[in-house]
């Protein structure tokens, strides 16, 4: 017989849902996880005897070092990202891969671009279907044919808002 739940109550005190959405939104794409290692190294430092940062950046917290046997908890500290790589003078935004993201569940997906000028929101796209080529065989999303939109209607508009090649 299963457990009773108990409705509504949190086991998570307010401290960590803080710390949780600090963590999650914090941008730590492949290359540049720094800044998500960072936030994570702090969190842990109060309850444990040693850390440890490797030339990549990885943190470890260690409790009790001379502990016979260990328990090691562990994730990936970067998140999927793109690199703008080009702006066409109609304001679309394609972009090239960091790391290992699949491109062909981008269309409709919602992102963040991260700009100097602060976060511009946009969603992948990909031509629609009355704009393909008639009789040619259905095309898939390719990194060719995925693009950026952030609702502007030039390249001058999306550099206003702080995105840049």
């Amino acid at each position: 017989m299963a457990k009773k739940k108990t409705a509504g109550k949190s086991i998570l005190k307010p401290a960590s849902l803080e710390f949780l959405e600090a963590y999650i939104n914090n941008p730590s794409p492949t290359g540049f996880e720094s800044g998500g290692q960072q936030l994570w190294l702090d969190r842990i430092r109060p309850w444990v005897d040693e850390h440890i940062v490797d030339p990549y950046g990885t943190v470890v917290g260690v409790i009790n070092p001379a502990a016979k046997f260990k328990v090691v908890i562990e994730a990936h500290a970067d998140e999927i990202s793109w690199f703008v790589h080009y702006i066409t003078k109609e304001g679309f935004i394609y972009v090239k891969r960091n790391g290992g993201s699949d491109h062909q569940i981008a269309p409709s997906k919602r992102v963040n671009i991260h700009t100097d000028k602060g976060i511009v929101k946009a969603v992948f796209g990909w031509p629609a279907i009355h704009v393909r080529t008639p009789g040619k065989d259905e095309q898939s999303p390719s990194l060719e044919n995925i693009f950026l939109d952030c609702g502007c209607n030039s390249r001058e508009e999306v550099e206003k808002l702080g995105v840049h090649v």
